[in-house]
């Protein structure tokens, strides 16, 4: 008698646990409905598919992509290790100072064999929008072969330019950083995270070429301010909460993969189990405990609230980014830390490799800030006798409408005369005034290693 009516009490118990878990779960399913309706209602994708169509279609004889892309992909190098592009070439030389004749000739050499690629990147980038060939379909499988050519494109363009500063080519040189900057902005739409980083360093390869350029050779007021203009169009069109959107997306995506596909997965970072073996039979019956559990569930919550963070914070001003990175990075060092975070092992497995792109963001837009003040600089040169403005607040109104802000601490970008030429600089890393310190320019040991690796600034430095 005991033992039935203990059996009855346990079945009683175990079907009251199983409605209680429905219910929870279908809670947490109707919470999560609500939010990708409330995505909708603001315009934001929710699918892969929806995702596809945000990422706007753009009409065949307006777009750049296909054409670049063939252009790059023609080019055939002939450099040796003369060249700074090559993989194992030399550094530039600092800006100002004069190329040793190897790279000088082999520079001219690789432009000279792939004059008609150029060409064709040339008039690629004069066509006004652009959308890659992506799959969107594809999931975490996604293929993004076109982002290695866009970098090398960069890197080709600005080899023009700094060649045609150093051979007294000055509107060449103009216009070789002009078509970087667009070949940049060709990822502006893309709404993937990797894109975005991947247009940061386009842009900071062309920052780079344009400090070189200025320090070589004497542009024209024209070629400044239209310079001057793109680079001010270059932070307007950064997009990092439009990058979060698409990684929304794809999260998304991978908590609806079948139960084994996310298991695997989630287990080795890559599907290298077999379904039949005891490991994989293991992997398949957490992955279900997974899903009744609820766990699941918590897992895309807790996903999407830190995603959703981020969006948020890109439609900030970029002074409030830097706070609010901290906040993040703080919640997740939390989360990270408790023992229950296995249980949620998407967010643990794809959260933290997002930590630091705020950062990477406030360093664009504080040095493209930096160049936006230095054209206006040079503007006043040419208007001034070659000599420099006594402050930055100087070249209000005619050379700036207003000092550009350090979205590092809120106050004005930091102005430097040097023995040759200037520096304009914002805060580092650090968050201190280090006078303009390069990064390649840190005191180091006598093992080579930065003495402070975190003093420097943020900055953009003309030597002539």
């Amino acid at each position: 008698m005991k033992s039935s009516r203990w059996l009855r009490w346990t079945a009683v118990a175990a079907i009251s646990a199983a409605i209680a878990l429905l219910v929870l779960r279908s809670g947490r399913s109707s919470a999560m409905e609500q939010r990708l309706a409330r995505y909708r209602a603001a315009g934001q994708p929710t699918t892969l598919a929806e995702l596809d169509a945000f990422y706007t279609a753009v009409p065949p004889a307006e777009n750049a992509a296909p054409t670049l892309l063939e252009a790059i992909g023609g080019w055939r190098s002939i450099a040796d290790t003369n060249l700074a592009t090559a993989v194992n070439g030399p550094r530039y030389p600092r800006s100002g100072e004069p190329w040793p004749l190897p790279m000088l000739a082999a520079a001219r050499a690789e432009l000279a064999a792939n004059a008609d690629p150029l060409a064709d990147l040339h008039a690629a980038l004069a066509r006004p929008r652009s959308r890659y060939p992506v799959n969107f379909g594809s999931g975490v499988n996604l293929a993004l072969a076109h982002l290695a050519p866009l970098k090398k494109t960069a890197q080709t363009i600005c080899l023009e330019a700094r060649l045609a500063a150093e051979t007294g080519e000055p509107a060449r040189a103009t216009d070789a950083l002009l078509a970087s900057l667009r070949a940049a902005r060709t990822l502006e739409e893309e709404p993937l995270l990797i894109s975005y980083l991947v247009r940061i360093a386009m842009n900071a390869i062309t920052m780079d070429a344009t400090e070189a350029v200025l320090s070589r050779t004497q542009l024209s007021e024209d070629q400044l301010a239209t310079l001057q203009r793109a680079f001010v169009a270059a932070e307007a069109t950064n997009h990092l909460g439009r990058a979060f959107i698409g990684e929304r997306c794809l999260a998304s995506d991978y908590f609806n993969l079948p139960t084994t596909q996310r298991a695997k997965l989630v287990a080795a970072g890559a599907p290298t189990t077999n379904p039949g073996d005891w490991k994989g039979v293991a992997e398949a019956a957490l992955s279900q405990l997974y899903n009744i559990s609820g766990f699941k569930g918590r897992d895309r919550g807790y996903c999407f609230d830190r995603l959703d963070e981020l969006i948020e914070a890109g439609a900030r001003p970029r002074t409030e980014m830097q706070g609010r990175q901290a906040q993040f990075e703080a919640e997740l060092l939390r989360f990270v830390g408790q023992r229950t975070s296995i249980l949620l092992p998407v967010s643990r497995m794809t959260l933290p490799a997002m930590v630091k792109v705020p950062a990477k963001e406030l360093r664009s837009v504080a040095t493209l800030r930096c160049a936006q003040a230095a054209m206006a600089i040079e503007r006043w040169r040419l208007a001034h006798d070659k000599t420099l403005p006594s402050s930055l607040d100087a070249l209000v109104p005619g050379f700036l409408t207003a000092v550009p802000i350090d979205p590092m601490d809120g106050q004005l970008v930091r102005f430097r005369p040097l023995t040759k030429g200037y520096v304009i600089y914002s805060f580092g890393e650090d968050g201190k005034d280090d006078g303009g310190l390069e990064f390649s320019q840190r005191p180091k040991d006598k093992t080579g290693n930065a003495v402070l690796p975190g003093r420097f600034d943020y900055t953009f430095t003309v030597a002539r």
